[in-house]
């Protein structure tokens, strides 16, 4: 018999990272819904509090948590903090995660080490303060990683983000090996976003913004894209949060869109074919080619 989201995720902790906003505050405001008592962890303390707020106001049990996922000790302190307090850990979302445009040898080397320290560091620094805390409380649990579909394929100018979620995928796979080996009860779930409404491609032009023309016009038309076509928030996590409870591993917001997106990554290896051709992502965005470029 199927587990539905309510049944699995109606009580017990949850954790989410960067769950102050976008997909994160999805998800962190449907396990509110659904009964568990949600760690609503993010950079930004405010915001964090105020989702746990409104999390609260609704009916449901929340308590927000600033943290930066960059910042080992950090990230060990919340650990304690939420065992110490709620004695388990039923659910960990890794979502905490930003964005980067612009041609890979133009990238700020700083920038470049932060989002690693964000996307790639901060899911191994939740893992190395959760996992032996969920192992040796012995409950029935699950993992849930952010890849994304550009952790399946590659795409122009935004190298930091594509290579972090590559990373991150293949940590998550090899966490799932891992836990295999020890015999631990702990599921654990990819799970790959396609597009869900956020603000991340406007926080990453402020956060770094790039003299790239051609950088600047994809990153406009994948935000305007997002406010189009994205997908609402809660309606994501409720998809998502169904497939992490009848205990898939892999896990998709858009199942058409994310099986194509796996589909084309199993054919370039099968057909050893080179990346895509970045100038038909252009076009279908309607950016202008660079001045040069044929």
């Amino acid at each position: 018999m199927t587990t539905t989201a309510k049944e699995r995720f109606g009580r017990g902790t949850a954790v989410v990272t960067g769950a102050a906003a976008g997909i994160g505050k999805g998800l962190a405001q449907r396990l509110g819904e659904y009964g568990m008592f949600v760690v609503v962890a993010d950079i930004d303390t405010g915001r964090a509090a105020e989702v746990a707020a409104q999390i609260v106001e609704s009916g449901g049990r929340a308590e927000g948590f600033g943290v930066d996922v960059a910042d080992l000790a950090q990230v060990e302190a919340l650990a304690a903090t939420v065992f110490e307090r709620y004695g388990s850990v039923e659910l960990l979302i890794n979502n905490a995660g930003v964005e980067s445009s612009g041609l890979l040898w133009d990238i700020d080397p700083q920038r470049w080490q932060r989002v690693m320290q964000i996307n790639v560091d901060g899911v191994f620094h939740c893992l190395k303060s959760f996992v032996p805390r969920m192992i040796d409380a012995g409950t029935p649990a699950c993992i849930a990683n952010l890849s994304s579909v550009g952790g399946l394929n590659t795409v122009a100018v935004q190298s930091p983000y594509i290579v972090s979620k590559f990373a991150v995928q293949a940590m998550t796979e090899c966490l799932h090996q891992d836990l295999s080996i020890v015999g631990a009860p702990i599921q654990v779930s990819a799970v790959v976003p396609h597009s869900i409404r956020s603000e991340i491609f406007l926080a990453a032009q402020r956060a770094a913004p790039t003299d790239n023309p051609t950088a600047n016009a994809v990153f406009a038309a994948m935000q305007r894209d997002n406010v189009e076509k994205g997908l609402d928030p809660l309606d994501a996590a409720a998809h998502m949060l169904e497939q992490i409870a009848r205990g898939d591993f892999w896990v998709f917001s858009d199942d058409e869109m994310c099986t194509a997106a796996a589909t084309r990554r199993g054919r370039q290896l099968i057909d050893q074919n080179p990346p895509s051709n970045p100038r038909d992502m252009l076009a279908r965005m309607g950016v202008p080619l660079p001045e040069g470029s044929s």
